[in-house]
């Protein structure tokens, strides 16, 4: 059967993913697009292909056998980078998720159309627009012919005080300056990491807390919840700061504190009586980036999974990971091969998933 997304889609796909710094006029037989390209995209056809893709939602099509999508995908710590091509479907969220799990999917149409269903009514999502889905609510997504969407995945606990927003299910950003911004950023970081995987560390910290910082300012464009006391402000740039400087193994609470410009009895005052201790959610924070760099392909030896997720060294990395999570890091390791893939993990698709790519 011959193929919807052929070179010519693809090739258009990864022009609009540049912003203009790569064209089809660069040397590539026929048109193609170029091998670096073709190597990092995954390839979802017919009714697997359908339920590989459709996260937390359940997802239909006229015809389910003649489905095809190509997925486009870098994991940045907690986050992740997404860009699709599919052809016509439908997909709803209609299901209640684990609240650990709860995930947010902001993305950009890039060609195509897209029709939402809310509680609030039905909106139409045309090229250029940025859109929200959440686990949090039901909704319905409609797309029509081949459409292209780009965009990240954030876990739900990142975006505080806009619960009430995630609640709709999918909504769509106001169409400002800051949003068409983000949308061309979000396609542009997937770009360049896409061909350029390999950038460190620090460039992998630094996306992520760039990228978790242009989420919530898109979400500041709708009315908070009214949480606007200065303890809660304090929490709030407190989660950023850990979520920008955890993996740094000399980074503790006095080092939160001195960011904070708040001594350390005023920064212990301030998570008193919440569910959580200061020390463990930047424990739970360090463990989350242990199990996302232990699943990553090819395999990391325990001292740079410690390195990366702001452990001193591999012994310390195995007795928290063993008491917390409740295996050590290399029966996790085995343990998450044999199992399918989680709500977070499902656009993530590792390797054994995705089955054979282009």
């Amino acid at each position: 059967m011959e193929r919807v997304l052929d070179d010519a889609e693809l090739t258009a796909w990864l022009g609009r993913l540049a912003g203009g710094s790569w064209s089809p006029s660069d040397p590539e037989p026929q048109g193609a697009p170029p091998d670096w390209f073709v190597a990092e995209v995954i390839r979802l056809d017919g009714r697997l292909g359908m339920m590989q893709l459709s996260n937390f939602g359940s997802m239909t099509a006229d015809d389910p056998d003649a489905f095809e999508a190509a997925l486009l995908r870098r994991s940045i710590g907690a986050t992740m980078l997404y860009s699709t091509l599919e052809t016509a479907h439908t997909v709803r969220y209609d299901h209640a998720t684990p609240e650990d799990e709860d995930i947010v999917i902001i993305g950009m149409v890039g060609q195509g159309g897209q029709r939402l269903h809310t509680a609030s009514g039905v909106q139409l999502m045309s090229v250029g627009r940025v859109g929200f889905m959440s686990s949090l609510g039901a909704s319905a997504v409609e797309q029509f012919g081949v459409t292209n969407t780009t965009g990240v995945v954030v876990p739900a606990a990142a975006i505080a005080g806009y619960r009430h927003v995630l609640a709709r299910g999918a909504d769509m950003f106001p169409d400002t300056p800051l949003t068409r911004a983000a949308g061309a950023a979000l396609a542009r970081m997937l770009f360049e990491w896409a061909q350029d995987p390999d950038q460190g560390v620090g460039a992998l910290a630094g996306t992520e807390a760039a990228l978790l910082a242009l989420v919530r300012g898109l979400f500041r464009q709708f009315p908070g919840d009214g949480e606007t006391d200065r303890a809660s402000e304090l929490r709030a740039e407190a989660g950023r700061i850990i979520e920008r400087r955890h993996r740094d193994a000399a980074f503790g609470i006095e080092e939160l504190a001195a960011e904070l410009h708040v001594s350390r009895r005023q920064l212990f005052r301030l998570y008193a009586g919440t569910d959580e201790s200061l020390a463990s959610r930047l424990l739970r924070r360090r463990l989350v980036t242990a199990r996302e760099e232990l699943l990553s392909v090819p395999p990391q030896d325990l001292t740079t999974v410690a390195e990366r997720s702001g452990f001193t060294d591999a012994a310390a990395l195995r007795a928290q990971f063993s008491r917390h999570v409740g295996h050590s890091p290399s029966a996790f390791r085995l343990a998450a091969r044999a199992r399918p893939p989680r709500l977070a993990e499902a656009m993530l698709l590792s390797d054994e998933q995705a089955g054979s790519s282009l």
